[in-house]
């Protein structure tokens, strides 16, 4: 990223079911912006079944929008990888990954810019993201194929052996993230940050926690037993597309979606979660 604008950088916003303006982290961005002194181009990937927005490229403020609609509802990796090729073809050096339930702080980009120039042979940079509770939610411990609070962490350089960042605020080296292959396409949703770090980790084994706190908006809304089913038959389904490199790979993606349905099961007194894992993950076969 240059030192005084943000013409090396695209961003992407994956959004599903919600128009831009009233995604949390659009709108944060749209505030930032007007701390930082450069227009931003950004990508807007529609996974809805209707698009919510003009599908043009048009000049807003400082924004520059690019707008993708696509009604089979990819998931968010297809739409990083999109947004990738676009920044290639646009001759851009980094990637900026964003959902649509984030809110960042006013002095994001600073931060990033900061963290570059302090940092400028890191190729892999994030805040760190809070739930409402006060819970650390990215970076995250990474165990056992699923992610587990921390208690703190510090802004600086970490190893990517056992802590991962999450999706969203992550501003990646372009290069880097086509050099490792990008997402895993066939995961769609849950697991995707995580297969896409064990990739990177292939060549890189550090990133930069930058000093700003964003936060991550995980309200559930989701109350009917019917609905929890089909939310919890896409984790499975993800679990079930995901790289395996080794019988412990297999064992611990069964364990974790075993794990989830048990809690399910817990709380809805239906046995019928266990009925998806089975049919989703044990007899479903692999890609």
């Amino acid at each position: 990223m240059n030192s005084n604008n943000l013409k090396s950088l695209i961003t992407v916003i994956v959004l599903y079911e919600t128009k831009i303006t009233d995604s949390a982290t659009y709108k944060s961005l749209d505030s930032a912006l007007v701390h930082f002194d450069s227009d931003l181009d950004l990508i807007i990937y529609d996974n809805s079944n209707i698009a919510h927005n003009d599908q043009r490229t048009f000049h807003l403020h400082k924004l520059r929008k690019t707008n993708f609609h696509d009604a089979e509802n990819p998931g968010v990796s297809k739409a990083y990888n999109v947004a990738a090729s676009y920044a290639q073809r646009l001759k851009k050096n980094w990637i900026l990954l964003l959902d649509q339930d984030t809110s960042f702080d006013v002095n994001i980009f600073h931060c990033y810019q900061e963290s570059i120039e302090m940092y400028p042979d890191v190729k892999l940079f994030a805040p760190i993201l809070k739930l409402s509770s006060g819970e650390i939610f990215s970076p995250c411990r990474y165990l056992f194929k699923r992610g587990f609070h921390l208690k703190s962490i510090k802004p600086g350089i970490h190893s990517l052996k056992n802590i991962s960042p999450v999706n969203s605020g992550m501003l990646i080296d372009l290069n880097c993230f086509v050099s490792v292959g990008g997402y895993n396409e066939k995961v769609k949703l849950d697991f995707s940050d995580f297969q896409f770090i064990e990739r990177f980790r292939s060549q890189v084994n550090k990133f930069v926690v930058v000093n700003s706190t964003a936060f991550q908006d995980f309200s559930d809304s989701l109350t009917e037993i019917d609905q929890k089913l089909n939310r919890y038959r896409i984790y499975c389904e993800c679990a079930r597309s995901c790289d395996v490199k080794s019988t412990s790979d297999l064992l611990q993606y069964s364990l974790v979606t075993f794990l989830r349905a048990l809690k399910l099961i817990l709380k809805f007194k239906s046995h019928k979660f266990i009925i998806v894992w089975i049919n989703t993950f044990v007899l479903k076969k692999r890609d």
